[in-house]
């Protein structure tokens, strides 16, 4: 059974990415059936001398309530949702306090805007300790959800992508592309075949793998489509990244793990170059919650 996503924390940077994220939040809220949405800033650049916080020891408490109110203002403008709010402000190192409010209050999902000129080093650290699920949404761009796109290895986590999917859309009539990239052994030379026989044969079995997994699908309204892709070069990210732009979809759901990946701690490495690359397509990215044991776990090796 796969929990809705009650609670989410979107994270605001205090630049002009936020009223995109402040809206977005409100639009998943409504559709996931969110009970409480927390507005998360870290103030990162507050390292003053000792010296000087003795002096004027009230400084750090001003700055968070000044930010406080510039967030309460741009909810007040942006948010026109009826979801409880609350507004958090830390100081410190923004990949341990989002991680830290994240295992406090027990979240669903995190929130996080990308910038398209910056690169993704916020998003993977937070994907690779993070205990519940991460949205990473390019600035600009508004969440919808008429067709969504889910990379498919026929893994516990791809199985969970389609569950998770399928949940948050059941009052939608989404289109919901399954995509398997599937490639050719070098081994084929041993079965008597050619390279394009054999292929034909690997992509015979995806196709019935997905048909097999779209059968058992338990769906409402939402369409799912099977998408086969041949991998001749070993860049199996980049395909899914080219269908997914060809097929014009909203979102791309990833399991942070495929059948390879081990540790609960970490994502796989597909995910997390999908999370450098992609920086045009809402991402996200499905955890198995409390997958990773705890907070210690979480917080260890940040810098």
């Amino acid at each position: 059974m796969i929990a809705p996503l009650k609670k989410i924390i979107t994270c605001l940077d205090h630049t002009d990415m936020d009223q995109g994220l402040i809206e977005n939040a409100c639009t998943l809220s409504k559709v996931a059936g969110a009970t409480q949405i927390v507005f998360l800033n870290i103030i990162k650049d507050f390292n003053l001398p000792d010296a000087v916080l003795k002096e004027f020891p009230d400084l750090l408490d001003k700055a968070i309530k000044e930010r406080k109110d510039e967030i309460k203002g741009l909810l007040k403008q942006h948010f026109k949702c009826d979801v409880p709010t609350k507004i958090i402000v830390k100081q410190g190192g923004e990949t341990k306090e989002i991680l830290n409010v994240a295992n406090e209050i027990k979240s669903d999902l995190i929130i996080l805007g990308r910038k398209k000129v910056s690169d993704s080093v916020l998003s993977t650290r937070i994907a690779r300790r993070s205990p519940c699920n991460l949205l990473v949404i390019p600035q600009g761009e508004k969440l919808k959800f008429d067709k969504i796109f889910i990379p498919v290895d026929f893994s516990d986590y791809s199985s969970l992508s389609l569950r998770r999917t399928l949940l948050l859309t059941k009052d939608l009539k989404s289109k919901i592309y399954l995509q398997n990239v599937y490639n050719v052994p070098s081994s084929y030379r041993y079965s008597g075949k050619s390279y394009k026989e054999f292929s034909d044969i690997m992509k015979g079995h995806a196709k019935k793998d997905l048909e097999f997994l779209i059968k058992k699908a338990e769906t409402k309204d939402q369409e799912l489509i099977p998408v086969t892709t041949l991998d001749e070069n070993g860049k199996i990210i980049d395909l899914i990244l080219d269908t997914a732009d060809k097929k014009k979809v909203n979102m791309i759901v990833m399991g942070a793990k495929g059948r390879t990946a081990t540790s609960a701690l970490f994502i796989g490495s597909k995910a997390e170059r999908m999370i450098r690359i992609n920086d045009s397509i809402p991402l996200m990215i499905i955890r198995k919650k409390g997958a990773v044991a705890g907070i210690l776990e979480t917080l260890m090796d940040l810098n």
